[in-house]
């Protein structure tokens, strides 16, 4: 019987899911933001930073990929915990993390990341990359810099 078979489960992957998830549930309502909501966005830009791929990928499926049910209280929650001094200082660490660790490949990551290639719980059959994929990655890299 394999690990998958009797219900394993990854405690690390799980806090991400987790800290995705409060998020956009601080984010997303009509509620002024509480300091336990910026507490669980600055804990899932921490894991942003500290295992990227996993945390875009967390962030995709819980906070970007669906549309909020409260766009402008969101856009507000979102600005507020932005503007806190320590969630600042993780969102700088973070981008300049992302430039310098990413460097030749960021433009493909956020495209396998931005088009669901990826998932967090299942393992589906990996989908070919055609030419207009590799032409859209290469003109959103392209097109970026200017």
């Amino acid at each position: 019987m394999s690990e998958l078979e009797i219900g394993f489960t990854n405690p690390k992957l799980e806090k991400i899911k987790s800290n995705a998830y409060w998020s956009r549930v601080n984010i997303d309502t009509k509620l002024w933001p509480s300091t336990v909501g910026c507490d669980d966005y600055a804990r899932h830009i921490q894991d942003c930073i500290d295992n990227p791929t996993r945390g875009l990928i967390a962030r995709r499926k819980y906070i970007t990929g669906k549309p909020m049910n409260y766009p402008e209280y969101a856009s507000r929650n979102k600005l507020i915990f932005e503007n806190k001094p320590k969630v600042k200082i993780l969102l700088k660490k973070f981008n300049d993390e992302m430039k310098n660790l990413y460097k030749k490949t960021r433009y493909a990551r956020k495209y396998i990341i931005d088009d669901d290639r990826l998932s967090l719980d299942t393992v589906t059959r990996a989908r070919k990359y055609t030419k207009f994929d590799r032409t859209m990655i290469f003109l959103k890299k392209l097109f970026h810099k200017f």
